[in-house]
């Protein structure tokens, strides 16, 4: 029990350190790394590890070479995107799309999703711009350009197996093919995107896009693109771990930037986050920390692998929700969950039936926190209230819940 109150007051405090870290802080913004190690140690200390236990969990996120390329990687992506940034290849992009992308309203969707590729924090502010510009041309409201921002450049999470929540699945699940989740998520994707359409961009009047040579916008798009895809290529066709595939891609920016180089290096150093690292680094702390929780593990687990499907079916939205909401990071519940079904005696497609249900729901938690970076991002750049894009999230939110449960209903039925 000692365990549990552990826990318990752990994740209280978390919201309330977040809220008052700008006040002790004199106004910087919450690192959310420091946080999340101190949340590891309170529930650490609560909960009566020995001291051994806690530096070991610290250690080992340095020796498991899972956890340890999942660092590399997102290391590398923070470089990746710092690249293409600082030499307007994102831009050019733009630009090819908009003379390949005959409706606006395709425009005002595919921007977003094209940037949501490039998993970087806080990436909504990048494809704000666009999506404020067309969206006024569509005669859209504040509101709702934030809310598109959002839903079109966020399915990315659930595809590309170099985003971090995929990188969590993969070095908490060895047993998972992250491509099987990947292709689970597939419907999910689709109810998300075909829904935010319907909710958010179809009531817009059509308006068509300049026009321009097609040829070489669809050549433009496949070149500047080809930092971005080209990580599949590498990791699926010729069999490369994702940290080196990432960075045969920074490599490849090398070709793509013209003749003036002399910057290169200093954007690439520009893109290396110490937040983002941090905060890896307090997740992944905090992950093991759970894991030694003994108790807690016992009793949680024997409740997710119990006769009661119900019940699974139930802590899971509640932790996700939870501890998404309170943190505005998806990393943190999957982090508390995803151990409990490593521990599980069942077969790997079941772990993935179970992987795709748990990143559901912690990225509801995550998507919909007032936490959540992309959201105050998109909220501050378009110039509206808070309270109105939470009005647009009402249309989506009941439909994604029966999505993620009945998704998660028909998988276990025929894989778990």
């Amino acid at each position: 029990m000692q365990q549990f109150i552990g826990l318990v007051i752990a994740f209280v405090l978390l919201p309330v350190m977040i809220k008052l870290y700008p006040k002790v802080f004199k106004g910087k913004k919450a690192s959310l790394g420091p946080i999340l190690f101190v949340t590891g140690l309170i529930m650490a200390f609560i909960g009566g590890l020995p001291i051994g236990t806690m530096v070991s969990s610290f250690t080992k996120i340095f020796t498991t070479f899972s956890t340890l390329q999942t660092l590399i990687v997102v290391v590398e992506i923070g470089v990746l995107g710092s690249i293409l940034k600082h030499y307007g290849i994102l831009e050019r992009i733009v630009r090819a799309l908009e003379q390949l992308v005959p409706s606006k309203k395709a425009l005002v969707m595919t921007l977003p999703a094209i940037m949501g590729m490039l998993p970087v924090p806080g990436g909504a502010f990048l494809s704000a711009p666009f999506v404020d510009s067309i969206g006024t041309d569509l005669q859209m409201k504040s509101d709702v350009k934030a809310a598109v921002n959002l839903y079109f450049r966020h399915f990315a999470m659930f595809i590309l197996p170099y985003n971090t929540t995929m990188l969590a699945i993969a070095s908490t699940l060895p047993q998972v093919n992250v491509y099987h989740v990947i292709a689970m998520n597939i419907p999910f994707v689709i109810v998300m995107l075909i829904g935010a359409f319907f909710a958010y961009v179809k009531a817009s009047p059509s308006v068509k896009s300049q026009g321009g040579d097609k040829g070489k916008a669809f050549v433009d798009v496949l070149k500047y693109l080809s930092p971005i895809y080209m990580a599949l290529v590498f990791n699926t066709l010729f069999g490369f771990d994702m940290y080196i595939s990432i960075f045969l891609c920074i490599l490849l920016t090398f070709f793509l930037i013209g003749k003036d180089k002399s910057e290169y290096i200093k954007s690439a150093v520009k893109g290396i986050s110490a937040d983002t690292f941090l905060m890896l680094i307090g997740v992944y702390f905090m992950q093991n920390i759970v894991k030694n929780l003994d108790f807690v593990m016992a009793s949680v687990g024997e409740v997710l692998v119990g006769q009661s499907m119900v019940g699974f079916m139930l802590i899971v939205p509640v932790v996700g929700l939870a501890f998404g909401l309170s943190t505005g990071i998806s990393l943190v519940p999957m982090g508390i969950l995803l151990p409990f079904v490593a521990g599980m005696a069942v077969p790997a497609m079941t772990q993935t039936v179970y992987a795709v249900y748990i990143l559901a729901w912690s990225f509801l938690g995550y998507y919909f926190s007032p936490f959540h970076l992309c959201q105050l991002l998109s909220i501050k750049y378009m110039g509206c209230d808070s309270k109105d894009v939470y009005k647009q999230h009402i249309k989506m939110a009941p439909v994604l819940a029966v999505a993620a449960t009945a998704l998660f209903f028909i998988y276990n039925m025929i894989f778990a």
